[in-house]
């Protein structure tokens, strides 16, 4: 088996609900059209720039997989052992850190409903499409 780091020239191919990638070796050979071996669950497009590890199980470079995908100007540093982080190329983060979610980016969208259980501290201005239903009959105890 040969194995040798990958940096990713950023094209990326989608077909049958596989990724193909091309980049260059260490010594500047050229693959194109490589698998990326993805684990389930999780999907991502590498960055130009991003390294991985391209192994030949036969030796064989027609035969090539690429692991990994990783952008070392891009990926989150400082987390405590056990974190795990999900990140993008804009620094937006969703991390699990100890017995906290932390999202990081400007601007969050949630698609469908939102359930809360517990207390919600908000820290600034809630802005409201639509009708705020107060089930407890709270909203007459203040004013507008």
């Amino acid at each position: 088996m040969i194995g040798k780091r990958f940096e990713f020239d950023g094209s990326i191919d989608e077909r049958g609900g596989q990724q193909f990638v091309s980049g260059r070796g260490v010594y500047g050979d050229g693959y194109t059209r490589v698998h990326r071996v993805e684990p389930h669950g999780f999907m991502s497009n590498p960055i130009q720039g991003a390294k991985g590890l391209l192994i030949s199980p036969n030796g064989n470079p027609d035969e090539a997989y690429v692991l990994g995908g990783e952008h070392p100007g891009k990926r989150p540093s400082g987390l405590p052992g056990g974190a795990a982080a999900i990140y993008d190329a804009s620094g937006n983060i969703i991390s699990l850190v100890g017995t906290k979610i932390r999202l990081v980016a400007p601007l969050f969208e949630f698609i469908g409903s939102v359930t809360i259980e517990g207390d919600l501290d908000v820290t600034g201005n809630i802005h409201a499409t639509g009708t705020i239903i107060d089930d407890a009959g709270n909203t007459n105890h203040h004013d507008h």
